[in-house]
């Protein structure tokens, strides 16, 4: 038996893709995980700050291999650090920090065999914005909502 609050719970949110644009969004939550490869990578969870899709995620991975350092400069370039020289990255230098991403929709096959639609942020899809420093208070202080 599980005793179960239906009062706490929520209703079900919309989660289809969002429309394909760009979107101001702050880094809301940066989750460490590795790749196949053994590459470290850090999964980015992006929170819309503004227009009708505020509130809504977008979600990318950052991967720290020799292949993907352009991107990775151009990602954290975008939330507004320094990307000169060398530095020690951690999550916290980048969460809540803003800028702008170009996000469109793809098909993908799930690992059931289903066609879904997820959104999408392309190689080059990051923007700076201005201010992209945290803001206060910060998206990626606290419990996230969801």
């Amino acid at each position: 038996m599980v005793r179960f609050n239906f009062d706490e719970a929520g209703d079900v949110r919309d989660f289809e893709p969002l429309p394909d644009g760009q979107y101001q969004v702050e880094l809301a939550d940066i989750a460490l995980d590795q790749t196949r490869k053994g590459d470290p990578m850090w999964k980015l969870k992006f929170a819309v700050v503004d227009g009708p899709h505020a509130g809504r995620f977008v979600f990318d991975n950052l991967i720290f291999s020799k292949a993907a350092a352009p991107r990775v400069k151009l990602i954290c370039s975008a939330l507004g650090l320094d990307t000169s020289g060398e530095i020690d990255l951690t999550p916290e230098l980048l969460l809540g920090r803003r800028c702008a991403v170009m996000v469109h929709a793809e098909e993908y096959e799930d690992y059931e065999g289903y066609t879904k639609t997820r959104n999408q942020i392309p190689y080059n899809g990051y923007e700076a914005v201005p201010e992209s420093a945290p803001s206060t208070p910060s998206l990626g202080e606290g419990p996230l909502p969801y």
